[in-house]
C-alpha cells in the first residue's frame, strides 16, 4: 500500500529558522538560509555585505558609494558631490564647474569693433558665471556686437528647477542680418539650487561666443 508524505514544511515549520526556507522532501526536510544570511538553516544569521572583512566584495556599490547593511541585505548610497543610485556614482558637476567672470562676457558689454572675441577655443565641459560676467545666461535675445562678441549666444528657454536635474536647452547665437539665430547649439544646463551651470559645447565657428547677465 502508499503512504502519503508528511509535508513537514507545513507540520514542522518552526525546525527551519524565521530566516529560513523549508523545502520538503520524501520522508523529512532541508532547511535553507533565505539570501543574504549564513547557517544551517536551523541557525541563520545575517551577512554583512559591507564588510571590509570579507576578502571577496559582497556588495555591488559604487566605489563613490556609502554601503549599509540591513537584515538579509544592503543599500548603496553615493557619496556626497556624486550623484546616482549607488551603483552607479558620478561627480556631481554642481561642485566640479569652472568659472566665466570676464565683464566683456556680459550682455550689456558694447563690443568694440575690430577687438571682437569668440568662444571657439572654450575647452567644453560645465561653466558657471560669475563676478562681473553675470550670475546666469540671458533667456530673452541679445543684440548683435554684445558680450565681446558680433553673434552672442542666449538661452532660447527657460532656466530649469532644482527637480530638473540636467535639461536639455538651446542656445541660440544671435545673427546681424536681423535673422533670430545664426547658430543653434544644444546644451545641458543644472540647477544646483542658487546658481545655474552650464555644459558648454564649442560653436562651430568664430564670433560667436556664451552670453552672461544678472
Amino acid at each position: 500500500f502508499f503512504l502519503k508524505d508528511i509535508d513537514e514544511c507545513e507540520t514542522y515549520s518552526d525546525k527551519c529558522h524565521v530566516n529560513a526556507l523549508c523545502n520538503n522532501t520524501h520522508g523529512s526536510h532541508v532547511c535553507t538560509c533565505k539570501p543574504g544570511y549564513t547557517g544551517d538553516g536551523r541557525n541563520c544569521t545575517d551577512i554583512d555585505e559591507c564588510s571590509k572583512a570579507h576578502t571577496v566584495k559582497m556588495n555591488d556599490c559604487d566605489p563613490n558609494a556609502s554601503c549599509t547593511n540591513t537584515q538579509g541585505s544592503y543599500i548603496c548610497s553615493c557619496k556626497s558631490k556624486y550623484i546616482g543610485n549607488g551603483l552607479n556614482c558620478e561627480a556631481d558637476p554642481c561642485y566640479y564647474y569652472k568659472n566665466l567672470s570676464e565683464a566683456n562676457r556680459k550682455e550689456s558689454y558694447k563690443t568694440p569693433y575690430g577687438s571682437e572675441l569668440c568662444d571657439k577655443q572654450l575647452p567644453e565641459g560645465w561653466y558657471r558665471f560669475v563676478g562681473a560676467a553675470g550670475t546666469k545666461m540671458p533667456t530673452t535675445r541679445v543684440s548683435d556686437y554684445r558680450c565681446g562678441a558680433v553673434h552672442p549666444g542666449w538661452l532660447d528657454d527657460t532656466h530649469p528647477t532644482v527637480e530638473d536635474g540636467e535639461a536639455s536647452k538651446k542656445v541660440c547665437f544671435s545673427d546681424r542680418n536681423g535673422n533670430k539665430c545664426r547658430e543653434i547649439k544644444n546644451i545641458s544646463v543644472k540647477n544646483c539650487g542658487s546658481y545655474f551651470i552650464y555644459n558648454l559645447i564649442r560653436p562651430l565657428k568664430c564670433q560667436m561666443r556664451y552670453c552672461g547677465t544678472d
